[in-house]
């Protein structure tokens, strides 16, 4: 059928999509900051520690939270995920036990004493370390820090069954750091801040993810990289959205190369769309 746009996996001959949620583990793109942020996370989970772990939106915290999780032994870890937007207390201890399989009573305090024995009783019974990874930390309430500062609270601060990250953008760490949340800052003893990636960093993002596609040439100038960098302000997911939108672009215009110019042009038609 003439005229139709192709898609730009065909166009440019890629054998899967790139900057996709759905790339494999092993093929995500990792910066020294990341890695050094990972062998933490490792840590705090062999050792069973707190730790923050924070950064603006689309910098790569749940690229390194996929990436622990899939290097942890399901054997000795139970690795529990709770996003912390809008929770309650009692919806917190709800969620975590259903991920413990235990059934949850209503009242808090019953709930508060069987998430604390669920979470014991798969370290010591089940030989199982438990890792709360706790995302989107930085609008937890007040209430909910404090129950988690009592939960770390395992006889007399000398043992802790289980591991705890939060993580979030800066505004948690600015929260931990005020006096009413001393006694749960007291208790983290890792932290790990991701910055923005650098141009090289971004250049060298946006090369990986079309290898791991499939590319066999280079379909980004290094104008597009810098370009790319400079309005994506080096935020990872900004990246992947305009790099989607100038392939997407470029093969319905036929072109072979994508230039600074296409670049320019597709986030000035994006930022239209957005205000109009």
């Amino acid at each position: 059928m003439k005229g139709l746009i192709p898609l730009f996996e065909t166009y440019f001959e890629l054998e899967r999509t790139p900057f996709s949620k759905e790339t494999a583990v092993g093929a995500l793109f990792m910066t020294p900051a990341h890695r050094e942020a990972l062998s933490r996370l490792r840590y705090v989970a062999e050792r069973r520690l707190a730790m923050l772990l924070t950064g603006e939106p689309g910098v790569g915290k749940s690229t390194l939270l996929r990436r622990l999780r899939n290097e942890l032994d399901p054997a000795h870890y139970d690795v529990l995920v709770l996003n912390q937007i809008g929770v309650t207390p009692r919806s917190f201890y709800s969620d975590l036990l259903a991920q413990l399989r235990v059934e949850a009573p209503f009242e808090i305090g019953k709930a508060r004493a069987l998430a604390a024995k669920a979470l014991l009783d798969r370290f010591k019974t089940q030989g199982r370390t438990p890792v709360l990874l706790l995302d989107e930390a930085q609008d937890m309430p007040d209430k909910l820090l404090s129950e988690l500062c009592g939960l770390l609270n395992y006889d007399c601060d000398s043992f802790t069954p289980f591991a705890l990250v939060l993580t979030g953008n800066r505004k948690l760490a600015r929260r931990l750091a005020l006096q009413h949340h001393e006694a749960l800052a007291g208790r983290v003893q890792l932290q790990s801040l991701l910055d923005p990636f650098t141009l090289e960093e971004s250049s060298a993002y946006v090369q990986h993810h079309m290898q791991v596609a499939g590319a066999k040439r280079a379909i980004f100038t290094e104008a597009a990289l810098k370009k790319l960098h400079q309005s994506a302000g080096g935020n990872a997911r900004g990246l992947n959205n305009i790099a989607i939108l100038c392939l997407m672009s470029a093969a319905a215009n036929k072109l072979q190369l994508i230039d600074d110019q296409l670049v320019s042009d597709v986030v000035a038609a994006e930022w239209r769309e957005r205000v109009s």
